[in-house]
């Protein structure tokens, strides 16, 4: 019975969309485990499988953000569904329809106090939108058979935001008898005609733009894009400072210093702007109108400075010329600012350089993951995303958990595309194990993984706690062991170790040793060896040069034709 079940899961999941499964190995599991081999050798699905369900899920997770179709992880009982949990909240916050399917034993076993038995269908319950343990019974005739379709029906529905209308993770709990493999082949019962699901969604984009409020564009309008903002919504004529993972299209996009240096009337946020400390000042300011487009998520993040809460609204009116060109030449004039420091060979041998040469590197069609912490804020300083490259990145939690894992499955769902993954030194040493990889699974061969190897966590040195006054007594090296944390990791003997080709690379080098990477078309990790300590330094001197370079236009003529105000000068060192 238990390999029946299991290939009416596997069937109704295939029904609804999912291409990429996961899998764990497990004893409870192994109905599934068959069924799902059975299904990849036939073409129907491709799977992965991984001994680690953490890294398993994040990879599900890469695999999903990628390709924008849920992906499904498979896991045994007991804390194989504990170990979901970090990529679940991931998924939660970042509303991805990831899938999670966990074995379990059957209700009666329950309770009981068997082995590998615990009460996993809560274990979740406060980061998935749904859970959904499947009928389990004796007999599966035409009616059980309905009654198990319809239940991943309306799981997959709920995860992906077709019925309460926010997409997220979901989790599938099956209750199987026994673990054994089938005796022989079983017959599944049918689905319905022409591989359709059970039951048919409604489209959540159906009245999308009805009863839409009007926003007048003719006032000083800023539009900051965070994490999730689906472009299409932007208004077209407006430059937008947005998050390196939102695509602009043809809009020009922002530096985030422009912020500090232009006083809008009214400002349009969109998906979740966790990035810039400077966003949440802004919207603080009393004579600015916060205007938050919401799409029934997360947006407690804005919400003591909302002024209007919209779905979808529309837009009267045009932005003046005046005001658009105000914001370009304040874009140009940081720009100028950060390229002239990036052009320092020693100020460029940092994180910053790193990103700045990773975004030379790249190329119209190449897949772009950044880990947390540093680098994405890098990415989004030091320069501008190629045209034609896909930005990614875990930004509903924004972990340093996962990302070679999630890395490794955007590679997996990408294989016509280059994949380079810009990571910090702390971030790839918590996730190493990512690269393990069975012999017998498929191994991304268009994965680059660039490590920006500071010895430690070099944000906290932008942070308050990263101030001279914590790095002398009476706090001697506190700094360095509780927020520093350096790591003693031979990265070159560690990557040899998963069979990942290793090199040690300077800044300069870079562009020339991606170049090479890519022709090689292996799993590669470029490891570039960076400073941390002079960060602090290096951001206010830029600081410094963008405040003199707006004052002196400020009393230009030119600026004064275009109003541009004189800047708060605030001398601000916080990692903006």
């Amino acid at each position: 019975m238990q390999s029946i079940i299991s290939a009416v899961v596997v069937d109704e999941l295939i029904r609804n969309g999912v291409r990429w499964v996961v899998y764990c190995p497990g004893s409870r599991n192994g109905p599934l485990g068959f069924e799902l081999v059975r299904r990849a050798r036939a073409g129907q699905i491709k799977l992965q499988v991984r001994l680690d369900e953490r890294s398993a899920a994040f990879v599900a997770l890469g695999i999903t953000k990628a390709s924008g179709i849920p992906a499904a992880v498979v896991t045994t009982s007991g804390t194989a569904v504990s170990n979901l949990l970090p990529a679940v909240t991931e998924a939660n916050y970042a509303d991805l329809p990831l899938v999670l399917v966990t074995a379990n034993r059957p209700p009666d076993v329950l309770g009981t106090g068997a082995s590998q038995t615990v009460e996993q269908t809560t274990l979740l319950g406060a980061q998935v939108r749904h859970v959904q343990q499947l009928w389990s019974g004796a007999v599966l005739g035409s009616r059980e058979n309905g009654v198990l379709r319809a239940q991943i029906c309306r799981a997959l529905g709920i995860g992906t935001g077709q019925l309460l209308g926010r997409p997220g993770p979901v989790q599938i709990d099956v209750p199987l008898v026994s673990g054994l493999p089938p005796a022989a082949e079983s017959s599944c019962p049918g689905g319905r005609p022409d591989g359709a699901p059970w039951i048919r969604m409604p489209d959540p984009r159906r009245g999308r733009h009805a009863d839409s409020p009007r926003i007048d564009l003719r006032g000083s309008t800023l539009v900051i894009a965070g994490d999730g903002t689906d472009p299409a919504d932007l208004p077209a004529e407006l430059p937008c400072m947005a998050e390196p993972t939102v695509d602009v299209g043809a809009r020009v996009r922002l530096h985030p210093w422009v912020l500090d240096y232009v006083r809008p009337e009214q400002v349009l946020i969109y998906g979740r702007p966790t990035l810039h400390r400077n966003v949440g000042r802004l919207l603080a300011h009393p004579e600015v109108n916060t205007v938050l487009v919401a799409g029934g998520g997360d947006w407690v993040y804005a919400a003591p400075d909302i002024e209007v809460l919209s779905r979808n609204p529309g837009f009267t009116g045009a932005a003046s010329p005046g005001w658009v060109r105000e914001l370009e030449l304040a874009d140009e004039l940081v720009r100028r600012a950060w390229a002239r420091t990036l052009a320092d060979p020693v100020r460029r041998r940092t994180g910053m350089g790193v990103a700045h040469a990773v975004l030379g590197g790249l190329r119209a069609g190449d897949l772009l993951w950044v880990g947390a912490s540093n680098p994405i804020r890098d990415v989004s300083m030091a320069g501008r995303v190629p045209a034609g490259v896909q930005v990614l990145s875990n930004r509903g939690v924004a972990g340093i958990d996962g990302n070679v894992s999630a890395a490794v499955g955007a590679a997996l769902s990408a294989p016509e595309r280059t994949v380079v993954a810009l990571l910090g030194d702390l971030t790839f040493a918590y996730d190493a194990s990512g690269l393990q990889t069975g012999q017998l699974e498929q191994v991304p061969d268009n994965l680059i993984i660039v490590v920006s190897n500071d010895s430690g966590g070099g944000i906290f040195e932008l942070l308050e706690q990263g101030h001279p006054t914590y790095k002398r007594e009476p706090y001697g090296d506190t700094f360095e062991r509780i927020y520093g944390t350096p790591q003693h990791i031979d990265m070159a003997r560690l990557c040899g170790g998963y069979g990942v080709a290793h090199q040690r690379v300077e800044v300069d080098e870079l562009p020339a040793a991606l170049a090479r990477a890519r022709r090689a078309r292996q799993r590669a990790v470029l490891e570039i060896p960076v400073a941390r300590t002079s960060l602090r330094d290096i951001h206010a001197e830029t600081r410094r040069a963008a405040d003199a370079a707006f004052e002196a236009a400020a009393h230009a003529e030119l600026a004064i034709e275009l109003a541009l105000p004189t800047p708060e000068l605030s001398g601000n060192l916080e990692y903006s």
